[in-house]
């Protein structure tokens, strides 16, 4: 179905129009991409990626309530085919058997986000033909009682009727429509990395009195995954040096770490949207609140 307003005469370039579009690739825009595909909704997605690469493994795995949707959708053979599965599943620093859970998917899937967000997509683009503009940054919008018209760095514009932004914790869509982002301030701050070392690390998950830490090897010759509670808050991307530090910190060594593929660093900030709408314009995920992602509560949710 495609909206009957007119394409506005002020608009010198090209103008993609459809029922609704959503800005942001990730998880989050590609399930709601599908649920509106299988409801016949003329859906387009816009990615500011060129394609589905993420920096590092990012998050670990998908959790059965995940799993359980992914079955209602007959797509889950594919997840599973590429990952592993656990029976134990941490949350909140408890180790919990979810081998009785009442459910078909009793466990955990191994399945990192890069290796995830490639199959959801090769669904979504692939199976059920949703256009994706890739490359593209959304740099404003205007909405009226009758759609959205978005503009795109590169001059273009896309009218829709509905505009979500799953664009993320720094959402340039909710930051567009001036709909506050409140919550309380960070207190604790975690880096995560994956590194080679030369020395064998210490694998598993320890506690001391500065938190929970977690190491693990990434495949039989892959690096090494690192959480690590840091004994100060910090704030923005860490540095190697930072990793190093929190490293000596936790083990007394850094187990002779000579390369670090992929850093970053998240805090227990916590954030909601006031509004999840405004008129044509809806949040969903990242984008609509944040907080700690530990316990795999940030992709799932």
């Amino acid at each position: 179905m495609t909206p009957e307003r007119p394409v506005p005469s002020k608009l010198d370039g090209v103008h993609h129009r459809c029922e609704v579009v959503i800005v942001g690739g990730g998880p989050t825009g590609l399930t709601l991409a599908a649920e509106l595909s299988m409801a016949g909704v003329d859906v387009v997605l816009v990615e500011r990626r060129s394609d589905q690469h993420v920096d590092g493994s990012r998050a670990g795995g998908l959790l059965p309530r995940t799993l359980e949707v992914l079955d209602q959708r007959g797509v889950v053979e594919r997840f599973l085919d590429a990952g592993r599965t656990h029976s134990a599943h941490g949350f909140g620093g408890v180790r919990m058997d979810v081998s009785d859970l009442p459910t078909r998917h009793n466990y955990v899937l191994g399945l990192r986000q890069s290796e995830f967000e490639p199959i959801l997509a090769g669904w979504v683009v692939g199976d059920l033909g949703v256009p994706i503009m890739r490359g593209r940054d959304v740099v404003g919008f205007v909405q009226d009682d009758t759609g959205v018209d978005v503009e795109l760095a590169d001059g273009e514009h896309v009218w829709a009727k509905y505009l979500v932004g799953c664009d993320g914790g720094r959402s340039a869509v909710r930051a567009t429509a001036g709909i506050a982002f409140t919550g309380s301030e960070p207190t604790k701050s975690w880096i995560v990395a994956e590194v080679d070392t030369t020395a064998e690390p210490e694998v598993g998950v320890r506690y001391d009195e500065i938190g929970m830490h977690g190491a693990n090897c990434i495949g039989a010759d892959g690096p090494v995954r690192l959480v690590l509670t840091e004994s100060i808050l910090r704030r923005g991307e860490p540095t190697i040096d930072e990793v190093r530090e929190a490293l000596f910190a936790v083990f007394g060594t850094d187990f002779g770490m000579r390369a670090v593929h992929w850093m970053s660093r998240f805090t227990d900030a916590t954030r909601q949207a006031g509004s999840y709408r405004d008129r044509r314009v809806l949040l969903a995920g990242d984008a609509a609140h944040i907080h700690s992602p530990h316990g795999g509560q940030g992709l799932n949710v």
